[in-house]
């Protein structure tokens, strides 16, 4: 088992799935139908988006094991940034997103 790309793939998979979260969250608030269809998935939209992501995040990390080459020291320390800013960004978003939505400005 090589552990750097581990990390690496993990770490790639995480952004994706990051803004997968971001991207649904906010679209799913705004959109009556997708809402209602992941309602219907699963019995509560959170549950669905909590299935899918989690599908996501290991189908991608798989993949990214197996056609991702040796990573580099230098090459996991940017990913492992990149991964830390995504996540920051993905959190103000949503809050931005929720604090709008409850004061009414959209």
């Amino acid at each position: 088992m090589n552990k750097p790309r581990i990390i690496f793939s993990s770490a790639l998979a995480a952004i994706i799935t990051n803004a997968f979260i971001v991207i649904i969250t906010v679209w799913a608030e705004l959109s009556a139908p997708l809402k209602d269809w992941l309602k219907n998935f699963s019995g509560h939209h959170w549950t669905s988006k909590s299935i899918f992501s989690f599908l996501l995040f290991m189908i991608i990390a798989a993949l990214l094991y197996f056609l991702s080459s040796q990573s580099g020291e230098n090459r996991l320390k940017r990913i492992l940034i990149f991964l830390l800013i995504s996540i920051v960004l993905g959190v103000i978003i949503i809050t931005a997103f929720y604090t709008g939505h409850h004061f009414q400005l959209f």
